[in-house]
C-alpha cells in the first residue's frame, strides 16, 4: 500500500514538473510575411498579406516598398511608398509608374523581447510581386506622328535620334509593326508627307528624298535635289516636288531626276499639297508673327527657271496675335476645314484662314500637339503636366483626362485614346527659337 503511495506521488511530481515546464517554454519561431493576393491594373495595385507574429515579437515599423524600371539598362532605386500600422494586413498603391516592371514587397522591422538582451532592429521582407507591363518606348521625343489616312489604329513615327527612323506602330496590337532607319537622324527634315494615300515622302536638309510604301515601309524611290543651303518645307505633287532652298522656291522633276529654280521667292517652313493644284503654306518668321496661306503651282503656272507666276489664292490676316503659328506644331481635322497650330492653340477657318479662338485664351495652358476627332473635338495634351484637356467642337472644355506620363501627342483609336508621353517634362516656347524642335527625354506610348 505504501509502494503504490509512493508511486502515484512521484507520477504526480512528474507531471506538476514536466506540464509547468512546457508551459513557460519559449516559442522560438520566427515572424513571417506571406502576400495573399496581388491585383494589378493601370490605376492601382492591391495587396493582402498575413503576418505570423510568435508572442514576443514587437513591430516597430510595418512599410511597404516598390521598385519600378524600363528594361535592365534602366537605372532604379528602392522606394517607400508606405508606413503602415502593425496591425493593416492590406494596401492599395494607387499612383503605380508608367514602367515596364513595377514590383512590391512588404517590410517589417521588430524587436524581440524573448531574449536578453533584447534585440532590436529584426529586418524581414516577403517575397516581392511584380506588375509587368508591355510598353512601346522611344529613346527620345519623337518629332511627327500622323495617323494613317485609311487606317484608323496605324500611326506614322518619325523619330532622329541616330540614325533617324520612321516607325510604324499598331495602336489595336501596341506593337511597331515596320521600322525604317536612315543614314543620319540630324539630317532629316521634322516633317515627312503621305502621298496618295499610300506613300511616304521624306527629305533630309542636304536634299535626298526618300520615296517609302506606306503599308510595308519598302523604299521604292530615292531623289537628290539640288540644294545650296538647306531643304527645308517641300510638297509633293504627281512627279513634282517642291521645295524650300533658303529663299529660292525650286522644283525637282522626279521623271527627269533634275532640279530647277522657279525665279520665285519664299521663306515658308511648311508647305503641303492639298489636290487640285493648291499648296498650303505656313510661314513662322518668328515667335511675334505668322502667316498661312494657300497658292496654285502647276506646269502651266510655274514650268521652270524664271518663269514661275503662282496663282494666290487667300492668307490669314496679318494682325494675328504672337504665337499663333507654329510649323512645328500644326494638325487639321477630318475634312481639313479646320486647323489649329502653336503652343496657344490657335484654331483657324481655312476656307477664309481667319482665326477663330485660341485654346490658351480658355485655360491659360500652353500645349504641345492637338488632335480632332471625327466629331471635331480636339485633344490637347498640356505642356509640364500629367493633364490633356478635351474641347468639343465649340471650343468649350469638356474633359480633363489625368495620365501618368507628360503627354505629347494624342493618339485617337477605334479602341480609344491613348497618348505617346514623356517620363520628364518637356518646354517648348516656340518656332521663333529656331528649328530645334529636339528632346532628349525618353518617352512611350501610354495605353489607358
Amino acid at each position: 500500500m505504501d509502494y503504490k503511495k509512493g508511486q502515484l506521488i512521484y507520477i504526480l511530481i512528474a507531471f506538476i514538473f514536466f506540464g509547468c515546464s512546457n508551459d513557460n517554454e519559449v516559442d522560438n519561431s520566427q515572424p513571417a510575411i506571406s502576400i495573399t493576393n496581388f491585383v494589378a491594373s493601370y490605376n492601382q495595385v492591391k495587396i493582402d498579406w498575413t503576418l505570423q507574429r510568435p508572442e514576443g515579437i514587437i513591430i516597430d515599423n510595418l512599410t511597404i516598398s516598390r521598385i519600378e524600371k524600363n528594361g535592365e539598362s534602366d537605372l532604379y532605386q528602392e522606394k517607400l511608398i508606405a508606413n503602415l500600422p502593425s496591425n493593416e494586413t492590406s494596401f492599395i498603391d494607387t499612383d503605380v509608374p508608367y514602367k515596364d516592371e513595377v514590383s512590391y514587397s512588404v517590410r517589417i522591422m521588430y524587436r524581440d523581447e524573448r531574449v536578453t538582451p533584447v534585440t532590436y532592429d529584426n529586418e524581414i521582407k516577403s517575397e516581392p510581386k511584380k506588375f509587368i507591363r508591355d510598353i512601346v518606348k522611344f529613346d527620345r521625343v519623337p518629332f511627327q506622328v500622323q495617323k494613317d489616312p485609311t487606317q484608323p489604329n496605324i500611326f506614322h513615327i518619325l523619330n532622329k535620334e541616330r540614325t533617324g527612323s520612321l516607325v510604324k506602330y499598331n495602336a489595336v496590337k501596341n506593337s511597331i509593326e515596320h521600322k525604317r532607319t536612315f543614314e543620319n537622324g540630324f539630317f532629316l527634315n521634322n516633317k515627312f508627307h503621305i502621298v496618295n494615300n499610300n506613300e511616304i515622302y521624306l527629305a533630309n536638309t542636304q536634299g535626298k528624298i526618300y520615296k517609302i510604301n506606306l503599308n510595308s515601309y519598302e523604299i521604292l524611290d530615292s531623289y537628290l535635289a539640288t540644294v545650296a543651303d538647306n531643304l527645308n518645307s517641300f510638297s509633293v505633287s504627281g512627279n513634282r516636288i517642291y521645295y524650300q532652298d533658303d529663299e529660292d522656291w525650286c522644283i525637282y522633276d522626279t521623271s527627269t531626276r533634275i532640279s530647277i529654280k522657279t525665279g520665285y521667292l519664299s521663306n515658308s517652313d511648311y508647305s503641303e499639297y492639298m489636290g487640285n493644284d493648291k499648296t498650303f503654306f505656313l510661314y513662322c518668321q518668328n515667335e511675334q508673327y505668322g502667316s498661312m496661306g494657300f497658292a496654285s503651282y502647276t506646269a502651266e503656272n510655274c514650268p521652270g527657271f524664271m518663269d514661275c507666276s503662282p496663282v494666290t489664292y487667300y492668307y490669314t490676316p496679318w494682325a494675328l496675335k504672337p504665337n499663333s503659328i507654329d510649323a512645328n506644331i500644326f494638325s487639321w481635322n477630318a475634312d481639313r476645314s479646320k486647323c489649329i497650330s502653336s503652343i496657344n492653340g490657335a484654331v483657324f477657318n481655312t476656307n477664309t484662314l481667319k482665326p477663330e479662338i485660341r485654346l490658351n485664351d480658355i485655360t491659360g495652358k500652353h500645349y504641345f500637339q492637338f488632335a480632332f476627332d471625327a466629331n471635331n473635338n480636339i485633344y490637347a495634351t498640356v505642356q509640364g503636366e500629367k493633364k490633356i484637356h478635351k474641347f468639343d467642337s465649340q471650343y468649350k472644355l469638356v474633359e480633363v483626362i489625368d495620365t501618368k506620363l507628360y503627354p505629347l501627342f494624342p493618339l485617337l483609336t477605334t479602341d480609344g485614346l491613348k497618348v505617346i508621353g514623356s517620363y520628364k517634362p518637356v518646354s517648348y516656347w516656340s518656332f521663333g527659337y529656331g528649328y530645334n524642335f529636339d528632346f532628349n527625354i525618353k518617352s512611350a506610348v501610354e495605353t489607358f
